[in-house]
């Protein structure tokens, strides 16, 4: 069995994701994209974005050799929608799930930090059933000016992250959920790579796919690591 663990890749603000998915192409029996794969998609029924159609077709090719998981992220809503056009799974919170006898808990991570209150309330108007319908309506080219105001204050918000100790907040959760029984806990979010071992178990964050590169594999004959694509690196 071979993963990947991948997140944060924020297209088409950055393309490399492109690169890296046609190098991994047949290499992963499992791909989880943990959320943020897109700078910004709405599923609107029946309608793409043309700027996604480069890595959509690319997806289409990948989901041929390996089952891919795309996560839900904080840039992503009605995310379920994308099978109409993805022969993918979508998870929109959490998974568990085994792999070699290992239990694993993975998520996006943006909703752990409960002392984040700004950007949970920031979240909550977005993602309710309500706001949605009224989403649904809107002109899309007219959506997508309003997801760049959006966008700007989600990565203020990240920028201060570090302050607001929502890395402790992701490895405290990680922590309890190793209590609770699992392997491995493996969360995105905060662009901070980490592989630290907590008790009997791990917490992994995949780090980012838009300024580090950073992605994780699972091998069973070896285990987990973190690697960088093209000079990506820790900052």
């Amino acid at each position: 069995m071979k993963c990947l663990f991948v997140s944060d890749a924020h297209y088409p603000s950055n393309n490399k994701i492109i690169d890296f998915l046609i190098d991994s192409y047949g290499q992963y029996d499992i791909i989880f994209i943990l959320g943020d794969l897109f700078e910004f998609y709405y599923g609107y029924k029946n309608f793409l974005y043309t700027h996604h159609m480069k890595l959509i077709n690319m997806l289409n090719m990948i989901s041929k050799k390996s089952r891919v998981i795309l996560f839900e992220g904080n840039h992503e809503y009605n995310l379920k929608r994308i099978k109409d056009f993805l022969n993918v799974d979508v998870v929109e919170h959490y998974l568990n799930i085994e792999i070699d006898g290992l239990k694993l808990h993975l998520e996006h991570g943006d909703t752990i930090d409960k002392k984040d209150k700004a950007y949970r309330l920031f979240r909550a108007a977005l993602k309710n059933t309500a706001t949605l319908k009224i989403i649904d309506k809107l002109p899309p080219y007219f959506l997508l000016e309003l997801s760049k105001m959006a966008s700007s204050f989600s990565k203020k918000s990240l920028n201060n992250k570090r302050y607001r100790n929502t890395d402790k907040a992701l490895e405290t959760f990680a922590e309890n959920k190793i209590r609770e029984g699992f392997d491995y806990v493996i969360l995105a979010h905060t662009h901070n790579p980490v592989v630290k071992k907590i008790n009997k178990g791990t917490y992994i964050n995949c780090g980012d796919f838009f300024n580090r590169f950073s992605y994780a594999v699972y091998e069973s004959s070896e285990g987990f690591s973190l690697r960088f694509f093209d000079g990506g690196k820790y900052e």
